[in-house]
């Protein structure tokens, strides 16, 4: 991977999970990292659930191997938030792709 393709930042989100004393979980997100990305937009389909139309987006992030991501993390940037959907491990190239879909909350 050319090191000049990594042009923009994104900032990684851990997944924390507490239990509260009454015993109810409770999951919010913490800054874990911050790295330089290649952002690639993959495309928009159409989906028809319950008789609703959607449009998720689809996008690939590539980073270099040492940035510590999971598939439980979510990814902001341009202050969207991504769902990671896989994470795929380039030997070859030194990096990760990782493929996210826009979270509408």
């Amino acid at each position: 991977m050319n090191s000049a393709l990594l042009k923009d930042r994104i900032d990684i989100y851990e997944l924390i999970t507490e239990t509260t004393k009454v015993g109810t979980v409770r999951q919010s997100y913490a800054f874990k990292y911050s790295a330089r990305a290649c952002v690639q937009f993959k495309g928009e389909n159409q989906v028809v659930s319950e008789g609703e139309v959607f449009f998720p987006i689809t996008t690939n992030f590539i980073v270099r191997s040492h940035v510590p991501v999971v598939e439980t993390d979510r990814i902001y940037f341009d202050n969207k938030k991504w769902k990671i959907l896989s994470i795929d491990k380039n030997k070859y190239y030194n990096d990760k792709n990782i493929l996210c879909t826009l979270v509408n909350e």
